[in-house]
């Protein structure tokens, strides 16, 4: 046995140089993922990892007709870095008026415009909980940390906020996140 490793070690030793440059090609693609907010046509252009989506809702918008890479159904403080969890609700369709100082109050000023499946947005519409949608979206100071065709808002208007604390539901907080220019 000891005659056949000699020949076997020469072809092992030729080999282990290929093997270990494949192997860190692969592990280098693992460690650079795109980040929420990059552009993409489909959700593996997000990465490897099936956990991130392609949102293709804004495509219209963006020169290059791509989507961008959002993290769907998160909560408060899950999202990656230079991120964060906003919920939006469909706007453009609310009409019914609300009272947020006053809505579902338990005291004698209380008022009960909206349904029981709607909250009252800051902006004194109702709107619909349920149909509610959240996802992470990338985080910036001003429209330069954004991506071309897109500008650093605030939350809290419009639909759009932070997802709540569940720890402390009541707390509005606030962001300033990347979104396509109108």
């Amino acid at each position: 046995m000891q005659g056949t490793l000699p020949p076997l070690m020469p072809a092992l030793a030729r080999f282990a140089p290929h093997a270990l440059a494949g192997l860190s090609c692969v592990l280098a693609a693992l460690g650079c993922q795109p980040k929420i907010g990059d552009p993409c046509s489909r959700a593996i252009d997000c990465g490897l990892r099936v956990v991130r989506q392609c949102d293709l809702s804004n495509k219209n918008r963006d020169p290059d007709n791509k989507g961008e890479c959002t993290l769907e159904n998160c909560s408060y403080g899950v999202c990656p870095k230079n991120s964060t969890c906003v919920k939006v609700y469909a706007t453009e369709f609310l009409s019914v008026a609300c009272d947020p100082l006053t809505e579902d109050q338990s005291d004698d000023q209380a008022t009960d415009a909206c349904e029981p499946n709607e909250v009252c947005l800051p902006e004194g519409l109702c709107a619909d909980e349920i149909r509610a949608r959240t996802s992470c979206r990338r985080t910036c100071d001003s429209d330069s940390d954004c991506r071309d065709n897109y500008h650093c808002v605030s939350t809290g208007i419009d639909g759009v906020y932070v997802a709540p604390d569940p720890e402390n539901p009541t707390v509005q907080h606030s962001a300033k996140i990347c979104v396509p220019r109108p």
